[in-house]
């Protein structure tokens, strides 16, 4: 039974001519077609544009960033100017998590752009902990400078409670010392 009701239906299968239904002449569906092509390089073109503005914008931000640390801090500010910059890298570089896809066609997963991901998130880790390191040495730098200044402002606290006559008298001291290590200095360079 059930095979004569498969054999009816395929009998009964007629194939249909399939056409398009459009109100529009070939004429104007090619104009529309350019249209929609033109629209789009417009578009691209706007994106591209926007990008350009951004990744500038980041690298602006990256070398002023980098130069304030070098500035304020010397050469150990050099190694958290290279993290942070290493790491807005990272921002500006973000476009491989846009071209990432999965998809499932034919009960099978497909993966688009997952080698860029992998990169983009090795070089983040890489990033993070360089800039780690380097806001761990900046502060050991900064509290470093604290205590230094601490025992210089103890050191001229404890010479200002100094009575006069030993004030002077370290004060000549001093200044023949820095005027003999001035002399010894510019006899080596004589010679």
């Amino acid at each position: 039974m059930l095979e004569e009701l498969e054999s009816v239906d395929e009998e009964n299968q007629v194939s249909y001519p399939i056409s398009k239904d459009s109100s529009f002449t070939p004429d104007e569906i090619e104009i529309i077609s350019e249209f929609k092509a033109n629209q789009q390089k417009k578009i691209n073109k706007n994106r591209s544009i926007l990008k350009g503005l951004e990744v500038s914008f980041w690298g602006i931000t990256s070398y002023s960033l980098a130069r304030f640390l070098i500035l304020t801090s010397g050469t150990q500010g050099l190694a958290l100017a290279v993290a942070s910059t290493f790491f807005i890298n990272q921002i500006t570089n973000r476009d491989c998590l846009d071209n990432f896809r999965v998809d499932k066609k034919d009960d099978q997963w497909e993966i688009d752009g997952m080698g860029r991901l992998i990169k983009f998130a090795l070089s983040t880790i890489v990033s993070a902990v360089v800039l780690w390191g380097a806001v761990g040495d900046f502060l050991q730098m900064v509290h470093s400078s604290e205590q230094t200044y601490s025992t210089l402002q103890t050191s001229v606290t404890e010479f200002n409670k100094l009575p006069s006559e030993e004030q002077n008298k370290l004060i000549v001291i001093i200044g023949i010392s820095f005027v003999a290590g001035v002399y010894a200095v510019s006899s080596m360079n004589r010679r």
